[in-house]
Parts: structure tokens; C-alpha cells; sequence
């Protein structure tokens, strides 16, 4: 059912793993995975592993798993143990998925190479914005939440990086209005009285992980106009990051590439359906969590009466739990030109919808699961797919946003969670709670314009 290869730096496949006592694994819809892999000291996959740990290897050599001849996930090796117990010696090597690169990597201003004393290129320019610094002009297309992404991260440490940050392994796909080009517009066009430069990213030294969170998050939101009705409705996108076979790209690494490209979340909900009635779930658990806020204010530059302020609620919450309020800081942007602030109004929000859908009520599934005739693991239903869930509680069309799969000496068992939440409540530990309170702190901090 699983077949394990293991991958060297220039990911070509060095060894197979036939002997290992188990294996574990989590996936994470636009989060960071991981891989728990245990094998007999003595085994031959042991040294072929630790083999991998030395210089050259560069954080990427690792494994590459299939599930019934389909690829599943691959990714880096990044820790170790030695284990001796009354059961003889074993060895566990745990790595990340293909998000790991991600993960690792910084999103910096332009130039976006570690340089001092200024970050500026030869003819002395910098700008902290994505796609660039500038106002959105009549005619020009929009910008989706995938094309931003790429933007970013191939200037960063995909194909158009700099040589000093470059992973040479690494191709971020995006083709304007392909199957690609996805998520909700970041500059949206024919509304540029309302929208003059919405939406910007803005980029200096933030954690790449952070980036992508803040783009899905807001393409995932509902956003609604004062009276209470929807201006735009949610787009949920996932980044599909794997090892490929794609000589088209090119062929320094034998035609393989570790790939990432965006698609929207395939809506399931009418064949993919988890309940009793189905016998494809063995336990269940079903929260539904109040709000931590859901009415926010977020003030933006400038002092006393003079700084900008915008807020915004979570309406249909608002009606069950009544106003949960929060304020929030965030003084990264210019200060608009015009007395109306329009620009930095339309620049603030997505950090408040992105605040908003953290914080407001959620809905929570954990599942023990089973495949039946039609809605099979991996074949039929995946990680980011939009499926139901029945229970006495009524239906819940919702996302699985992770997936836990054992394989041992008892076979195989599968764990998903579903909902309404979004990634980074899926951390690999309570550590990215910490992270988002960092960005916070480090959005209060950050200095206006980048000066």
C-alpha cells in the first residue's frame, strides 16, 4: 500500500524502505506537515538516512511516499533519535512536508537579499510592497491572492531568487487566468473610487509561513459592506506543494522539481459525505466554540486625533453572541496623501478580515474514518476538499484542513480534521500561537514606508 523512497540532495532516489516498524504522518492545508519514520538500527535505510546528514545536503534530502501507487507527500529529514529499549535498537527520523521550504524561509523587502547598512538595489530602490509600490491604475488587471503568493515567494527563493537565497529545487507555478490564478481579487479592478490601492502585502522579514497564512486567510473571509451584507463572498485556495517528475521545467535535477501552485478547494459536499449512516466513521467529535471577538478596531498610522482607525464585525455571529470587541495595532503602512486616508483604510482591512476569521466562532470536526465504495482516502476525497458531515446536530459543509495517517503492524488508520477554522489553528504546537502574537508586536514595531 505505501511504498518509501529516500531522496538525496539533487532528488534522485538513492534507497527504498521495505523494513521500517511505522509511520506516521500529518498534512496540513496550508500549514507546515510532518512525518514520523521508524526503522531497526540495523536496517541499511538507517545509514542511506543518516547519510544524507552532511555538507552538501542542504535541508533537502528526505523521503518521497506513494499510497497505492499515487504520490501522498514528500519532504525534507530534519531530526533524529536513537532509541534502545527491552525491544532491541531503533532509530526515528522526523522531517517536514515540501511546505517546510516555507516555512524556513523569510519573506523579505525588495531587493530581498540579507544586505546592510539599507536594503536597496544599485540604483537605490526599495519598496516593502507586493507586487510593487504603487496605485492601482484604470485598465490594469487584477491581482489575485495565487498571483501575489508567487510573486512573492519566487523572488524569494524559487526560480527568479536571488542567487544568495535561491533553493534551485524549488518552481512556484502561476499562469494569469489559468486553473492557477486563483483566490480573492488583492486588487480589484472597475471600483477604484472605493478601491484606489487595496489590499497590498507588505513584506519586511516577516516568516514566509506568516505570508501565506495572511493571503489564504484572506481569500477565505466574508466581507461585508455596512449594512450587514456580503461585498465578497469566500474563495478557499490551497497550495499543493509536492516532488514532481516535470523535465519541461527543466532537467538539472533529472526532471524532478519540488513544486507549489494554488487551486481552489473542490466543493464535494453533494459525494463525499461522513456519518454513521455512511459506516465510514469509527469516532467522532463535533465543537462549535464562541467567538473570541467578532466586532474589531485596528488603529493605523499617526497619533491622538489624527490617527487612522477602521473596524469591522463578524454579522452573523454578532447576531448569536452579541459584540465580542478586540482592538489591534498596525502602523506597517504610508500614510495616505489625501485627508480621507482612503489608501491606508483599503490597506488596513485585510489584516482585520484576516483578524476577524481567526477570532470569530468556529466549528471544529475530529474524525476517526474509515473508506467506503465511492469516497475512499486519497482517491476520492483529500486534504482541502469541501465535504459533509452529518450528526445529530445537523449537516456541516466544511474543509478537511488536516489529515493523520498511521501505518504499522495493525495497518493502517486515518484521523481528519474539518471545519471552518483556518490553518494556523493546525501548527505542528502550541508554539504558533506565540507566532501570531509575535506578528502582532512586530506589525506594532515595523516602520512606516520602511524607513
Amino acid at each position: 500500500m505505501y511504498r518509501i523512497r529516500i531522496r538525496d540532495v539533487n532528488l534522485k532516489f538513492i534507497g527504498e524502505i521495505t523494513d521500517y516498524i511505522s509511520l506516521q504522518y500529518t498534512l496540513r492545508m496550508n500549514a507546515l506537515g510532518k512525518w514520523v519514520l521508524t526503522l531497526p538500527y540495523s536496517s541499511e535505510s538507517t545509514a542511506q538516512f543518516l547519510g544524507l546528514l552532511v555538507n552538501g545536503n542542504k535541508g533537502v534530502g528526505g523521503i518521497y511516499v506513494e499510497r497505492n501507487g499515487q504520490y501522498l507527500f514528500s519532504g525534507p529529514l530534519l531530526d533524529h533519535e536513537y532509541n534502545l529499549d527491552q525491544n532491541g535498537e531503533t532509530m526515528t527520523f522526523i522531517g517536514g512536508d515540501e511546505m517546510d521550504f516555507v516555512e524556513r524561509s523569510l519573506a523579505l523587502a525588495h531587493p530581498r537579499v540579507f544586505q546592510s547598512p539599507f536594503m536597496k538595489d544599485a540604483a537605490g530602490n526599495h519598496t516593502d510592497y507586493t507586487p510593487n509600490d504603487r496605485g492601482q491604475q484604470p485598465g490594469e488587471p487584477s491581482r489575485s491572492s495565487s498571483e501575489v503568493f508567487w510573486d512573492i515567494f519566487e523572488k524569494n527563493k524559487a526560480q527568479s531568487a536571488h542567487p544568495t537565497r535561491k533553493i534551485p529545487q524549488l518552481y512556484v507555478r502561476f499562469t494569469t487566468g489559468s486553473a492557477n490564478d486563483v483566490g480573492s481579487e488583492r486588487y480589484p479592478s472597475g471600483d477604484l473610487t472605493t478601491f484606489p490601492n487595496p489590499n497590498p502585502i507588505v513584506t519586511r522579514g516577516d516568516p514566509m509561513m506568516d505570508i501565506l497564512q495572511q493571503i489564504v486567510n484572506y481569500s477565505e473571509s466574508t466581507v461585508y459592506n455596512p449594512d450587514g451584507t456580503v461585498w465578497k463572498p469566500p474563495h478557499p485556495i490551497i497550495l499543493d506543494a509536492k516532488m514532481v517528475y516535470e523535465p519541461a521545467i527543466g532537467t538539472s535535477y533529472g526532471g524532478w522539481w519540488i513544486t507549489y501552485e494554488f487551486r481552489v478547494c473542490p466543493n464535494k459536499t453533494a459525494s463525499i459525505v461522513f456519518s454513521r449512516d455512511q459506516g465510514n466513521i469509527l469516532r467522532i467529535r463535533r465543537t462549535r466554540t464562541a467567538p473570541t471577538a467578532n466586532m474589531i478596531q485596528i488603529a493605523g498610522s499617526g497619533e491622538g486625533p489624527n490617527r487612522v482607525f477602521i473596524h469591522s464585525g463578524d454579522e452573523p455571529s454578532r447576531q448569536i453572541y452579541g459584540d465580542r470587541e478586540a482592538f489591534r495595532e498596525f502602523s506597517g503602512y504610508k500614510r495616505s496623501s489625501t485627508s480621507d486616508h482612503t489608501q491606508e483604510i483599503e490597506e488596513l482591512k485585510p489584516h482585520l478580515y484576516d483578524e476577524l476569521r481567526r477570532s470569530t466562532s468556529q466549528t471544529i470536526i475530529e474524525a476517526d474514518v474509515i473508506s467506503v465504495d465511492g469516497m475512499e482516502y486519497h482517491k476520492d476525497w483529500f486534504l482541502g476538499d469541501r465535504v459533509r458531515v452529518k450528526t445529530p446536530l445537523g449537516n456541516d459543509d466544511v474543509l478537511i484542513r488536516e489529515v493523520t495517517g498511521t501505518v504499522d503492524a495493525n495497518g493502517e488508520s486515518i484521523q481528519i480534521r474539518l471545519g471552518t477554522a483556518p490553518a494556523p489553528l493546525y501548527g505542528l504546537n502550541d508554539k504558533k500561537k506565540v507566532a501570531d502574537h509575535r506578528g502582532w508586536i512586530q506589525n506594532m514595531t515595523k516602520k512606516t514606508g520602511g524607513l
